[in-house]
């Protein structure tokens, strides 16, 4: 199998795994294969997300998270249009 059917095995693979989770086996799971750097790095990048949904500005973000204008773009256009995060980050009424 070439790297490619690999790869989308593997996302499946992993898409599937967390949504057989329960919230108490999540932490677990994420700490199990990810070092604590790479859960930092998706923390931080969360939390860019959520910055940048809330309004502030690239600026702000780069001050508050210490990240490159790059990064915070790079998140910014992956997760402006995802139903996902504004559904876990749009403050209701």
């Amino acid at each position: 199998m070439s790297k490619k059917g690999i790869d989308s095995e593997s996302k499946i693979l992993l898409i599937e795994s967390l949504k057989k989770l329960k919230s108490d086996e999540f932490i677990d799971f994420l700490e199990s294969l990810m070092s604590s750097t790479e859960i930092k790095n998706i923390s931080r990048r969360t939390m860019a997300a959520k910055l940048l949904l809330e309004y502030n500005t690239y600026e702000d973000v780069e001050l508050l998270m210490g990240m490159s204008p790059g990064t915070i773009n790079k998140i910014h256009f992956k997760t402006k249009g995802s139903p996902a995060f504004r559904k876990l980050f749009t403050k209701k009424d």
